[in-house]
Parts: C-alpha cells; structure tokens; sequence
C-alpha cells in the first residue's frame, strides 16, 4: 500500500515540474539588438518581422492587430532581404515607428498588450 502512495506522490512531482518548466518556457524573455530603422521607409506605427513557420509570430501578429495601429508585417520568406539588410536575427520582431520613421521601442518575442500600448501612446502613433 504504501509503495502505491510513492509511486502516486512520484508522478505528482514529475507532472509538477513538468507544468513548471512549461509556465517558465513561454514566458521567457526574448532579446534582440536594436535595430536602426531609420531610413527603411517605415510609416508610422508597427512593424512586426515574422516567418511563416513561427507560432509565436502568429501569436505576436494578434496582439499587435488588436492594437489598431498601422501595421506591416515582414515576412521572412517574403522579404529575407530586409530582414537580413535591418538586422533582425530573430521572430518575432515588433518595432513601434513613429511619425520621423525612427525606433521608439522594440519588442523581441511575446508581446503584452499593455506594455505595446503605453509604447504606441509614447510614440504619438
């Protein structure tokens, strides 16, 4: 009997750490040099470098259309060139642009919608 109650207690921690290492993979941070934009032609608002394999970038595409800002997607199998041209070395990629065409906060990963926001209001987009 109490060999049934380890073997129970055992599958418990191991599905335990198993959600733990889960919660802790998707929300890790993601970092990426900043990029120096200006001069690419960006109008005002957000551009987000994704790839079509990349469930993160669908994910980060949603946040960002749920904003209402302007939106361009570069999509790495589309245009490798200027992803590769800018820099980006990582998806997704969202760069708030404003008025000037610079860079006024940069986002590599997950995006929270808050975060975006306070971001786009900051930049006057």
């Amino acid at each position: 009997m109490a060999d049934i109650g380890l073997r129970l207690a055992l599958v418990v921690g191991v599905l335990a750490i198993a959600a733990l290492v889960a919660v802790i993979s998707r929300h890790r941070v993601s970092y990426h040099n900043a990029l120096d934009i200006e001069g690419a032609g960006f109008s005002p608002g957000l551009v987000v470098f994704t790839s079509t394999d990349c469930r993160r970038c669908k994910e980060a595409l949603e946040v960002a259309k749920a904003t209402g800002a302007p939106l361009r997607e570069v999509t790495y199998e589309l245009e490798a060139g200027l992803q590769e041209r800018l820099g980006v070395t990582g998806v997704p990629l969202t760069v708030v642009v404003d008025s000037a065409g610079r860079s006024v906060a940069q986002f590599a990963g997950s995006l929270h919608p808050r975060r975006l926001r306070r971001a786009l209001e900051r930049s006057g987009v």
